[in-house]
């Protein structure tokens, strides 16, 4: 973040002399200036900045959001430990942009299932049997 900065004097009353020479107003006038100069800079400078930066970080936000698409499953049959599973949708390979979830429980890559083939799939293999009538919840990151 690039801030503009605050080059307001703030040492006004301190260039005064020990012996007042001016008017009560022109003194009121000494005193209140700092305080002027730093509203001024706020307003006219400091929050402009802000707002702007504000505004690039919240499109570079938008370019890296990425889609979630959720799906729900019910197993008609068993899953063998050893079958190709087929996905309702196709994930990226290898980029975390899987979830598996078995009846609510998040599942663990390599450890409970693996991912099957390269790039785009939309094939995984479960590394249990699943039994028939179970849920699958698939969270998908694009």
């Amino acid at each position: 973040m690039s801030l503009t900065e605050c080059t307001v004097e703030t040492n006004n009353v301190q260039k005064l002399p020990d012996s007042p020479t001016q008017s009560a107003q022109e003194l009121k006038k000494v005193f209140d200036k700092v305080g002027e100069d730093i509203k001024k800079y706020i307003n006219e400078t400091l929050i402009p900045d802000i707002e702007e930066e504000d505004d690039k970080v919240e499109e570079n936000i938008k370019k890296i959001i990425i889609k979630t698409y959720k799906y729900n499953a019910t197993t008609l049959a068993e899953i063998a430990e050893d079958e190709d599973y087929t996905i309702p949708s196709i994930y990226n390979v290898n980029t975390h942009g899987l979830d598996v979830y078995f009846e609510g429980t998040l599942l663990s890559l390599e450890e409970h299932y693996t991912e099957r083939g390269t790039g785009q799939s939309d094939k995984i293999r479960f590394k249990f049997t699943v039994p028939k009538n179970s849920v699958l919840t698939f969270v998908i990151r694009k």
